[in-house]
């Protein structure tokens, strides 16, 4: 099953990445990548520890709780886009 999963600072209260999760395997702006290489690469570039933590709220309590945008507040649709880039990525268990 594919889980939801967000980066955060240790400590803080708001996250700023997030991607889907897939034993082990992550799904972001790169598409597929090992999840601890994702880890790695956010934390090195923030310069500052950080922690996962799973998703487990709807996503209309998600961007409420951290200020982020439904789809229908975006100009365009951006489900259309969304599904194509994922249409773009074969995922490690093809």
């Amino acid at each position: 099953m594919i889980e939801v999963t967000a980066v955060r600072l240790v400590g803080e209260r708001h996250v700023f990445h997030v991607y889907a999760v897939w034993e082990g395997w992550a799904f972001d702006h790169s598409g597929w990548n090992p999840e601890p290489q994702v880890l790695a690469v956010n934390a090195r570039f923030e310069g500052h520890p950080l922690e996962s933590v799973g998703i487990t709220v709807d996503l209309a309590e998600f961007c409420a709780d951290h200020h982020h945008r439904m789809p229908d507040q975006y100009w365009r649709d951006p489900l259309p886009r969304a599904r194509a880039y994922v249409a773009r990525h074969s995922p490690p268990w093809a």
